[in-house]
């Protein structure tokens, strides 16, 4: 009965998981939280809070290719140098759509 129960714990654990949409950038996320806040509110880095999932990415899609967006530009390159396209889009839509649990 104990294998049962744990064998169906790791099932919906994993189900849940896997409905998480958003599970592929969340590690990402949090190192984005250290200078823009846990929610975007700002804090070193500016607020992002507010802004369409358009305006993320054209700007993660500009520091990807070290180009000049704002005074603190430099340092949004490495991390935008490491994303792929599909992680930026889902970055822009995420914060469009407020930080969502899930």
């Amino acid at each position: 009965m104990n294998k049962f129960i744990i064998a169906l714990t790791l099932i919906l654990s994993a189900n849940a998981v896997a409905e998480d949409r958003f599970a592929p950038i969340r590690q990402t996320m949090n190192t984005c939280a250290a200078c823009h806040g846990p929610q975007g509110q700002g804090g070193l880095g500016p607020k992002l809070q507010g802004q369409t999932a358009d305006e993320v990415i054209s700007k993660l899609l500009a520091y990807k290719n070290k180009e000049v967006v704002g005074p603190q530009s430099a340092m949004m390159w490495p991390t935008a140098g490491m994303l792929t396209e599909g992680q930026i889009g889902m970055i822009g839509v995420y914060i469009a759509q407020g930080y969502p649990d899930e």
